[in-house]
Protein backbone atom coordinates (compact mmCIF):
# COMPACT_ATOMS: atom_id res chain seq x y z
CA UNK A 1 0.00 0.00 0.00
CA UNK A 2 1.81 3.14 -1.16
CA UNK A 3 1.86 6.08 1.05
CA UNK A 4 -0.57 8.88 1.78
CA UNK A 5 0.78 11.61 -1.16
CA UNK A 6 1.28 14.77 -0.18
CA UNK A 7 3.15 18.55 -1.58
CA UNK A 8 6.96 18.63 -0.98
CA UNK A 9 6.70 21.58 1.17
CA UNK A 10 4.33 19.57 3.67
CA UNK A 11 6.39 15.91 3.48
CA UNK A 12 9.43 18.90 4.38
CA UNK A 13 7.86 19.74 7.59
CA UNK A 14 6.45 16.30 8.72
CA UNK A 15 9.78 15.08 8.62
CA UNK A 16 11.62 18.27 9.78
CA UNK A 17 9.48 17.89 13.18
CA UNK A 18 9.95 14.07 12.95
CA UNK A 19 13.68 14.79 13.45
CA UNK A 20 13.77 17.43 16.08
CA UNK A 21 12.44 14.45 18.17
CA UNK A 22 10.13 16.55 20.33
CA UNK A 23 6.85 14.84 20.31
CA UNK A 24 5.28 11.24 19.63
CA UNK A 25 4.42 11.73 15.87
CA UNK A 26 0.63 10.80 16.84
CA UNK A 27 0.10 13.87 19.02
CA UNK A 28 -1.19 15.89 15.83
CA UNK A 29 -1.68 19.27 17.39
CA UNK A 30 1.57 19.04 18.57
CA UNK A 31 3.02 17.92 15.23
CA UNK A 32 1.48 20.97 13.60
CA UNK A 33 2.34 23.58 16.62
CA UNK A 34 5.97 22.53 15.76
CA UNK A 35 5.74 22.66 12.10
CA UNK A 36 4.89 26.08 12.38
CA UNK A 37 7.21 27.31 15.06
CA UNK A 38 10.08 24.99 12.69
CA UNK A 39 8.69 26.98 9.69
CA UNK A 40 6.41 25.13 7.74
CA UNK A 41 3.19 26.93 7.83
CA UNK A 42 1.99 24.95 5.03
CA UNK A 43 3.06 21.67 6.56
CA UNK A 44 0.96 23.06 9.65
CA UNK A 45 -2.10 23.86 8.07
CA UNK A 46 -2.05 20.60 6.10
CA UNK A 47 -1.49 18.95 9.39
CA UNK A 48 -4.77 20.51 10.52
CA UNK A 49 -7.06 20.44 8.11
CA UNK A 50 -6.28 16.54 6.60
CA UNK A 51 -6.52 14.88 9.80
CA UNK A 52 -7.55 11.60 8.41
CA UNK A 53 -4.98 11.97 5.94
CA UNK A 54 -2.46 12.71 8.27
CA UNK A 55 -2.85 10.11 10.46
CA UNK A 56 -3.15 7.10 7.55
CA UNK A 57 0.18 8.75 6.58
CA UNK A 58 1.89 8.21 10.10
CA UNK A 59 0.94 4.40 9.74
CA UNK A 60 1.74 3.96 6.32
CA UNK A 61 4.21 6.87 5.38
CA UNK A 62 4.15 9.82 3.31
CA UNK A 63 5.81 10.57 -0.43
CA UNK A 64 5.58 13.57 -2.73
CA UNK A 65 2.92 13.99 -4.76
CA UNK A 66 3.95 14.94 -7.96
CA UNK A 67 1.10 16.95 -9.29
CA UNK A 68 1.93 18.84 -6.28
CA UNK A 69 -1.29 17.54 -4.19
CA UNK A 70 -4.55 19.61 -2.15
CA UNK A 71 -3.01 22.04 0.30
Amino acid sequence: MPGVRVPAAVLEGILAVRRCGLTNMLDRPVVADLAEKLGFPEAARWIETHTKEYAEGVFRGFVVDPEGGKS
